[in-house]
């Protein structure tokens, strides 16, 4: 089969009966997808990811989504329902979390409680993860990205409390190795000289 999309904006992963069949991203000028079909009536669906917004030159207004249309086998595709992810602070609490067994797989919610004795600035490691965002206590610290540059998450202190904290994790893709670790200095990934 042949997915196509007149346009990606940003980046689009492909799921077909919730296997992941490719990513085009629009960096890439990527709008074409082959795969294989498992069996009549498999369920399509798309994650697309805002990643940012140009703030500056003839792409001000750049507007994000599938945008046109899109075409299976060059048959236009029609009856799409598309619905936003929940990432507002106070829809975390009524995600449903997936549990982690050494790696983790994408894209899904993970959540994790942990103790701090005394609050103060930090740096969350997300070493062995994908591609995502990350929360703690409702307070959204960014994206990460295991291409970098960055390497780690500041953590304002006051984002913490003294004693249980939660810490949300929206994994795009899957860990290798599903941890999270505060450390007291950021990895800002290589530098120059």
């Amino acid at each position: 089969m042949e997915l196509s999309f007149e346009q990606v904006a940003d980046r689009a992963q492909v799921f077909v009966d919730g296997q992941p069949v490719g990513v085009l991203e629009r960096e890439r000028h990527e709008h074409v997808l082959s795969f294989t079909v498992p069996s009549e009536g498999a369920e399509l669906r798309v994650l697309v990811e805002n990643q940012g917004r140009v703030n500056y030159g003839e792409k001000l207004a750049d507007r994000k989504g599938l945008l046109g249309s899109v075409y299976l086998n060059g048959t236009r595709l029609t009856g799409w329902s598309s619905r936003p992810l929940p990432l507002k602070p106070t829809e975390l609490p009524t995600l449903e979390f997936t549990p982690i067994d050494g790696a983790a797989v994408g894209p899904c919610f993970h959540r994790a409680v942990f103790e701090v004795e005394h609050p103060a600035d930090t740096y969350l490691h997300l070493d062995g993860w994908t591609k995502g965002v990350a929360w703690i206590n409702g307070f959204n610290l960014g994206r990460y990205w295991s291409r970098g540059p960055q390497r780690s998450l500041y953590v304002p202190g006051p984002v913490l409390r003294e004693g249980t904290n939660e810490l949300v994790v929206f994994e795009l893709h899957g860990a290798r190795n599903a941890e999270a670790e505060l450390r007291p200095t950021p990895d800002l990934g290589p530098t120059e000289l």
